[in-house]
This record gives C-alpha cells, structure tokens and sequence, in this order.
C-alpha cells in the first residue's frame, strides 16, 4: 500500500483537489462571457474547476510500475478505483458545501461535471491511452463552450452535461453512468495500452 501511495503521486492529487476547491469557491455564480457559435450567452466560471480535478487524476493514473503492478498480488486496480471515487466524492461534497455555504447555486454543478468528465477520460483512456485522455476533458469543456447553445436563445443543449443547471436530474443520471462506466474500465486500461 505504501509503494502505492507513493507511485501515484497522491501530493497531486491532493493539490489539485485543493486548487478546485479554491476555485469552486471563488467562482461561486460567477459568470465569464467566453466565445461561443451559438449565442451570446455568459458561462459560469466553475466549468474549469473540474479540468483541475481530471489533470490530477490523470497525473496520478499516469505514474505506474507497469512490471511490479503485472506481476504483484495487491488489488491495484481496485486501490485505483477506489482513488477515483474518493477524489469524486470529495469534490461533490466541496461543490454542495460551497453552494449552500455561500448561496451560489451555480458552484453545485462542478461535482456533476466532476464526475461526467473525470468518467469521460477514464472511458477514453481505455479507447485511447493516457496521454489522448488527459486532453478529452478540456476538450468536451472547450467543444461544449462553442456548439452547446441552442440557436440565440443561449439554452444549452441537454447533451453537453456541464452546461445544464444543477437540478436538470436526467444529467445528473448521465454523469454517474459515465462515471460508472469509466470506473469500470480504470483497472483494465493502462494494462491493455501496454499490451498493444
């Protein structure tokens, strides 16, 4: 468990938990007028707070002992999976706690969008690789930013995720199947992009 600890860079981790929980409450509902083909419409500042969270998690994914991993007897992958969700579950309570705390709705969707897109580079760094996955959730963010409105009314499409306000059930319901699924791939990955 040690060795663990210490291959996976877990101080990371830690730091950028601590930078999305900074940001997560200074953004609170502020709102940033950002590019967008769609409309006009302003974004909330915490859509970047997850990306801190995913590039943590990515880092800490990324630092492995491929052989010693192969061949030991500890439950690695299940140590991983159980990292992930921690990390999760941290921000959730962080994004709830800073929108009541400080009365900013708003904050209370970075832990969904935590979620979503912490799933959405688990899923592409089984399909991809480490380093394609480390790139996926800036990309989504940045790709939903400029085609998630619909036409000028500035609405956000429901297939974007992190656009939607945080009481829109249905993603919600998204973010955690793609959590699961990406949770579900995290102790194969790594170990099949080695093997190819």
């Amino acid at each position: 468990m040690r060795i663990w600890l210490r291959t996976r860079w877990i101080t990371v981790l830690a730091a950028a938990l601590a930078a999305y929980a900074a940001l997560t409450a200074a953004a609170g509902d502020t709102l940033v007028d950002l590019p967008s083909l769609g409309s006009d419409a302003a974004r909330p500042l915490v859509l970047f707070a997850p990306l801190l969270v995913c590039m943590g998690l990515a880092v800490c994914l990324g630092s492995r002992l491929p052989a010693a991993e192969a061949s030991g007897s500890r439950p690695v992958g299940r140590f991983d999976q159980a990292l992930i969700l921690a990390a999760v579950l941290a921000t959730v309570v962080v994004a709830y706690a800073v929108a009541v705390l400080l009365d900013a709705p708003t904050a209370n969707t970075a832990g969904r969008n935590t979620a979503f897109l912490v799933g959405l580079m688990l899923c592409a760094r089984r399909i991809a690789g480490h380093q394609a996955a480390a790139i996926t959730p800036v990309a989504w963010v940045i790709t939903m930013m400029l085609i998630g409105n619909t036409g000028g009314s500035g609405q956000p499409h429901p297939w974007t995720v992190i656009l939607m306000p945080p009481d829109h059930l249905p993603v919600a319901l998204a973010a955690t199947a793609v959590l699961a699924l990406g949770v579900g791939s995290a102790p194969h990955a790594a170990m099949l992009r080695e093997a190819t």
